[in-house]
């Protein structure tokens, strides 16, 4: 039986923590295929997610990491049809932080052909992510005046890129490094917010005028200013809490303005719900992908072996787009 390496978390006294085991390579099923990984994603949840990964939590249980992954087809299980071995293919996932996974025929986008499948891997949980957030969540519209927040992370260079692509001329981007800001720019932030400045929501209202449509990933302390900064009948749309799960809310400014507050998670989506977000974002966006269009954004690659260090440098908050994982 062949072997191959697999990363874990596994409860800890303090919470999750990373192990990497030697499994048996598993065989497809019906409708399932085979993927030989070339590359895999790593993201800021699967720390968040890990606090209560407690070995004092009788709840807690290991489980294999990773959720996004390019490669090659290895094998293919019965059923499937429109997929051959040696494809070139990229998705949304789990246990991609491997040698190789098991993935639904039916959830696989075909890699672009003018990427390498390291730069493949930095698309499909970002983007997915971005696209159902911006359009399906927010529904915004050329006439929008946007704000990301945490532009330079995985989903902020993802998001300010669709915004721009649905033709949004304001897209503004916040940062709290100012070394990021030109970067911002190149991808097309039209304005970038350094949210370590004190009076920062007037600075926006001053230099952009209100704003349409909020994609938040910060919440926390940053949720009150960004609700200050909304146009009337705004929309805003948490997608991470990277600064923490709760805030403080003006209800009078949420009643005067008449805002919209929208939240979004893969978490408590069905599998049918979370494989019709991949699909909506491939039939929109897919064909962007090429050279002059939407690109993903690869800030630096760790070994397999060394994701324990991936995960510790994304923790320093010096990237800017997505870190990924190779063989």
């Amino acid at each position: 039986m062949q072997q191959m390496r697999q990363w874990w978390v596994v409860p800890g006294p303090n919470g999750g923590v990373s192990e990497l085991r030697t499994v048996a390579i598993p065989e497809p099923g019906p409708g399932q295929v085979l993927v030989q990984i070339a590359g895999a994603g790593i993201n800021r949840g699967e720390l968040i997610g890990r606090v209560g990964l407690r070995t004092d939590n009788p709840n807690a249980k290991p489980a294999p990491s990773g959720i996004e992954f390019a490669g090659t087809i290895a094998a293919l299980g019965d059923g499937v049809t429109g997929w051959t071995i040696g494809a070139r293919v990229m998705g949304r996932g789990r246990a991609c932080h491997a040698d190789h996974t098991l993935a639904d025929a039916a959830a696989l986008m075909a890699s672009p052909e003018h990427l390498s499948d390291v730069d493949a891997a930095a698309i499909p949980n970002v983007f997915v992510t971005a696209h159902d957030a911006i359009v399906s969540a927010a529904r915004t519209r050329p006439d929008d005046v946007v704000l990301i927040t945490a532009g330079s992370s995985g989903v902020g260079v993802a998001a300010i890129q669709i915004a721009r692509n649905l033709g949004c001329q304001q897209v503004l981007a916040t940062t709290t490094s100012t070394s990021k800001v030109d970067a911002l720019r190149a991808l097309g932030a039209t304005g970038v917010i350094d949210t370590n400045e004190p009076n920062w929501p007037s600075t926006v209202s001053e230099q952009f005028g209100p704003v349409d449509v909020v994609i938040d990933q910060v919440g926390g302390g940053l949720f009150e200013g960004l609700l200050q900064t909304m146009a009337v009948q705004g929309r805003y749309v948490s997608v991470g809490r990277n600064d923490g799960a709760a805030a403080s809310i003006d209800l009078d400014l949420l009643a005067r303005q008449r805002l919209h507050l929208i939240g979004v998670t893969f978490r408590t989506r069905s599998p049918a719900e979370a494989l019709a977000c991949s699909t909506k974002f491939a039939s929109d966006l897919l064909p962007a992908f090429k050279p002059g269009g939407l690109r993903p954004v690869l800030d630096r690659s760790f070994p397999l072996s060394e994701l324990p260090a991936a995960h510790a440098y994304m923790t320093g908050n010096s990237q800017i787009g997505k870190i990924v994982i190779t063989p």
